[in-house]
């Protein structure tokens, strides 16, 4: 029970995990929270397994993930590929399936995204912005399958550079702001100049909270 009290605390000083129901942290995460994501430089822990030049002289092999409800940091490599659909997965099987870098399932995680369709999502970011729907497909405590419908708005927050591993990444920030019946949440995303997604601050689940994925 103490871990349990102590771990909420911890994320809601970071807003950036725990409950994504409707007036939870998952709403109130605000922009001062956000920008601290993107600015600063983010700590690789040792039992990551791999040292930052492998991580900078492999550029599309590894994802680094902050589980941010537990402060668990991860190091995924490429399982597989379904078309537009990648597989990540790291030494203790817990893996992210990505569609343009948006999360479309995990597993492995408390209470895991079985699914979802973000197809209009990254269609909004390739424009610039725009409203979006998305359906997500949560497993429930009784292993059955719980469905919301989302609504969405993505904005461009302007051009924002990010410091990691001493290097400076130009990239153009969104916001998505997504709200259902009993859910809501703020997902962030960093683009490139070329399109692809380099860091994004992504809701998965009531449980699972925040992850945040750097694309290396």
């Amino acid at each position: 029970m103490m871990l349990r009290i102590t771990a909420c605390l911890i994320m809601l000083i970071l807003a950036a995990c725990g409950p994504l129901n409707e007036g939870g942290t998952g709403v109130q995460l605000g922009q001062a929270v956000l920008a601290r994501v993107a600015g600063a430089e983010q700590p690789v822990q040792q039992s990551a397994g791999v040292p930052q030049d492998a991580l900078l002289a492999n550029p599309g092999k590894y994802l680094r993930v902050n589980a941010r409800a537990t402060g668990r940091w991860l190091t995924m490599v490429q399982a597989g590929q379904n078309g537009s659909r990648v597989t990540w997965i790291d030494s203790s099987n817990i893996s992210l399936t990505l569609e343009n870098g948006i999360v479309v399932a995990t597993r492995g995680l408390p209470r895991d995204l079985m699914g979802s369709d973000v197809s209009q999502t990254w269609s909004a970011i390739r424009a610039g912005g725009g409203n979006s729907q998305r359906q997500h497909d949560f497993l429930t405590d009784i292993d059955g399958i719980s469905t919301e419908l989302l609504q969405c708005r993505i904005a461009s927050q302007g051009p924002e550079v990010i410091e990691r591993l001493q290097k400076t990444l130009n990239s153009v920030r969104f916001e998505e702001e997504c709200r259902g019946e009993g859910l809501g949440f703020t997902n962030v995303y960093w683009v490139n100049r070329d399109g692809g997604m380099i860091r994004s601050l992504q809701a998965i689940s009531p449980d699972a909270g925040y992850l945040q994925i750097d694309v290396y």
